[in-house]
């Protein structure tokens, strides 16, 4: 599997692949996409390929693209001026899994943050997405930070019920 840079003509494929990423995740998420999101989702891409800050790559086997990441430079903490990379948007075709392509999409991130002196890489998932965590967990991530969620009606009828 080869990896690159993306171009305005992947768009539509790298939409695809979100499709997919959102697809798979669709058992964990909270809140659900507004209408137009995924035409958002290629503009926003589109916007990165020009960006010093943002790196958007594709995995291709055969000249088709089956992965993508997205990774935009951003400052995590009101504490501090570091700077991390943070990856979204990584994802692997169904059928091209397991080849390599996701660890490929990786390490070309990881050479973007490095080149542009950031120290640092991170990343949200879902926790219950075992698949996904044993990957970023064989890569060294580790859990920092984690975000409760509760439904406001289900809060109150909890805390009323006290």
């Amino acid at each position: 599997m080869k990896v690159r840079r993306a171009t305005p003509e992947d768009v539509p494929a790298l939409v695809a692949l979100f499709q997919e990423l959102d697809r798979l995740q669709s058992d964990w998420r909270v809140f659900t996409p507004r209408p137009g999101f995924y035409d958002e989702v290629g503009e926003k891409y589109r916007q990165a390929m020009g960006n010093e800050n943002s790196v958007v790559l594709v995995a291709e086997d055969d000249d088709e693209v089956v992965g993508m990441a997205y990774g935009e430079v951003r400052i995590p903490s009101r504490f501090s001026d570091e700077r991390a990379l943070e990856l979204s948007g990584v994802v692997v075709r169904a059928g091209y899994r397991g080849r390599g392509g996701g660890r490929a999409l990786v390490r070309e991130a990881a050479r973007f943050a490095a080149d542009i002196d950031v120290d640092w890489v991170e990343l949200k998932t879902f926790a219950p997405n075992q698949g996904a965590m044993t990957f970023w967990e064989d890569l060294g991530f580790t859990p920092r930070v984690v975000q409760l969620t509760q439904a406001t009606r289900a809060l109150l009828e909890r805390l009323e019920a006290d």
